[in-house]
């Protein structure tokens, strides 16, 4: 499974906790939005608004935890994060929509509720990983 993971982290790493729904399974490494005040797997309709964060542990739908814990992106972090299409140099600067919890839609045009910003491709293009930022504004 394709996962968000950090590239660089900042001299202090923020992580928060929020609620869960006691049936929902989370994966380490996935964004998460939230939703009717719940952490829930982000998707394609996770704007800046509703981002959380990073997932920072594995939840099974046997678990009874009820809260999450969550890296919280700043400015500085970067992230390698996994695309929809080839990595591609032109589509740095640009802002992108998420495709669902682990993967970022690189259409090749900005997207105005973009909540991720390409730095630059990561290997090679046929590799579909790009590092980037969120948008934390």
């Amino acid at each position: 499974m394709a996962t968000i993971k950090q590239a660089k982290i900042k001299n202090t790493r923020e992580l928060a906790e929020a609620n869960k729904g006691s049936a929902v399974v989370l994966a380490k490494g996935e964004a998460l939005m939230l939703t009717a005040g719940l952490a829930v797997p982000a998707t394609s309709a996770t704007v800046r608004a509703t981002l959380l964060g990073v997932c920072n542990q594995n939840i099974t739908a046997a678990e009874a935890l009820t809260r999450v814990s969550y890296i919280v992106p700043s400015d500085e972090d970067t992230f390698i994060f996994s695309t929809t299409n080839n990595s591609n140099p032109t589509h740095n600067g640009q802002a992108m929509v998420l495709s669902n919890s682990t993967n970022v839609n690189n259409t090749g045009t900005t997207s105005a509720t973009g909540i991720v910003v390409q730095v630059e491709p990561f290997g090679v293009a046929a590799d579909r990983l790009i590092i980037g930022k969120f948008v934390t504004i």
